[in-house]
């Protein structure tokens, strides 16, 4: 099985983004912002014992969700702010002994992406954004999820919920 580790978004935005997707027959993992993709993590889910360890040394703490942007023309997503995401970005992989991706870590939530033999208007998709999707969202995280691929070539699908420190 594969893994990757992503954080939450609220509800009520989820929600929006996935009838965005909808409209435009793009149907994926549900919406998130992805901490660690799935090629770094095994198989197995053995890390979790350790992503735990790293959440219960964490407080709560805000994201903004700040403006459109894109990928090139592969994929279209909202930036994300947030410094005490990048200090668990790199506890988490410091803690995993993971290698850091070569292009560096962009905090973003993909509302759409290109895929092989599925082309999109991603100019299009935006235009609809725009109006479904702004104002953007601050939240306050209190959580990350493990997702997992229950079958090669599926979705990944949450797995486990792993709260933070709430004290």
């Amino acid at each position: 099985m594969k893994y990757f580790i992503g954080i939450p978004i609220p509800n009520t935005y989820k929600t929006k983004i996935e009838m965005l997707r909808a409209k435009y027959k793009f149907f994926t993992t549900e919406p998130h912002i992805t901490l660690v993709p799935p090629p770094a993590l095994g198989d197995d889910d053995h890390f979790i014992k350790d992503v735990i360890e790293v959440c219960k040394q964490t407080k709560p703490f805000n994201i903004k969700l700040e403006t459109f942007s894109q990928f090139g023309n592969r994929v279209l997503f909202i930036s994300v702010n947030s410094p005490e995401l990048i200090n668990l970005y790199n506890e988490i992989y410091c803690k995993l002994n993971l290698e850091k991706e070569k292009r560096g870590f962009t905090p973003h939530l993909t509302i759409v992406k290109q895929r092989i033999g599925r082309k999109i208007d991603i100019e299009k998709i935006k235009k609809s954004a725009e109006i479904s999707l702004i104002p953007y969202h601050e939240f306050m995280l209190k959580s990350l999820v493990i997702y997992h691929q229950p079958k090669v070539k599926s979705i990944y699908v949450p797995y486990m919920e792993i709260p933070f420190n709430l004290n």
